[in-house]
């Protein structure tokens, strides 16, 4: 009788047997990379939207021209996105009133929001133009 295969995230807490320790080298996420048993190559590409051009490097194989990001490029290209997505308007937006304190303006968040914030943090502000702002909680 043949068993039937089962999803590898559908193992049951009671089937570990234990824990796994490993190191990850530090240049574990830096090119070049092996692919067909040979080394990727860097070059440079292009991408453009809505006049926007951003300019990026990959690791491509010399034979099936498989890309790969490095530890480097990934968040920057991840930044473009994000752009993107704001150009489209296609962001996740919430309403939210402003309150001034005599002193002060500040902006109550949502508890689902802020769950994993640090109770002390720090946030960056980059101001788009004077009504419009990016907010970056830091880790």
């Amino acid at each position: 009788m043949k068993q039937k295969r089962r999803d590898p995230e559908d193992v049951l807490e009671e089937e570990l047997l234990g824990e796994v320790h490993f190191e990850i080298a530090e240049d574990a996420f830096r090119g070049p990379y092996t692919c067909h048993k040979r080394k990727t190559k860097r070059i440079r590409k292009m991408m453009q939207y809505k006049g926007l051009q951003y300019p990026y490097e990959v690791w491509q194989c010399p034979i099936c021209k498989k890309e790969f990001l490095d530890f480097y490029q990934s968040p920057k290209l991840e930044l473009f996105w994000m752009l993107q997505k704001l150009l489209d308007e296609n962001v996740i937006t919430l309403e939210r009133n402003i309150n001034y304190d005599g002193k002060t303006f500040f902006i109550r968040f949502p508890k689902d929001i802020t769950k994993k914030w640090k109770k002390h943090g720090k946030a960056a502000i980059k101001i788009l133009t004077p009504t419009k702002l990016l907010i970056e909680v830091k880790e």
